[in-house]
């Protein structure tokens, strides 16, 4: 399964999930640089990719709506160092079924997930 991960999420998670043999398009390695939130919304939409982004605007149902992706995973933003972010969303993944995303929209806090 394909992973995208949104620019404002710390490129060593690109990095590191390539490492651990996952298919990783990262947003900040596209031709377009700043590309629109509707954009990203349309590739992960045609790449059947599941989303990783620090981005609220992707919360939003009624504009992003998860039900039609492979899942939106959220960092909710804080005081997180790259390497804590990465841990997290790493975790995230390596403990659960991917399926498990499918529609849904998955919040990450620094000790515990919500999906909805």
């Amino acid at each position: 399964m394909k992973i995208v991960v949104d620019e404002n999420v710390s490129y060593g998670l690109v990095e590191r999930l390539r490492m651990r043999g996952y298919d990783v398009i990262s947003t900040s390695e596209l031709p377009e640089r700043g590309i629109l939130d509707e954009d990203i919304y349309t590739l992960i939409l045609r790449e059947q990719a599941i989303f990783v982004t620090r981005d609220h605007h992707f919360t939003n149902p009624i504009r992003f709506p998860a039900e039609k992706t492979k899942g939106i995973i959220y960092v909710r933003h804080g005081n997180l160092k790259s390497e804590e972010e990465i841990m997290i969303v790493e975790n995230c993944l390596r403990s659960h079924d991917l399926e498990i995303f499918q529609g849904k929209l998955v919040t990450l806090y620094r000790d515990s997930m919500r999906i909805r």
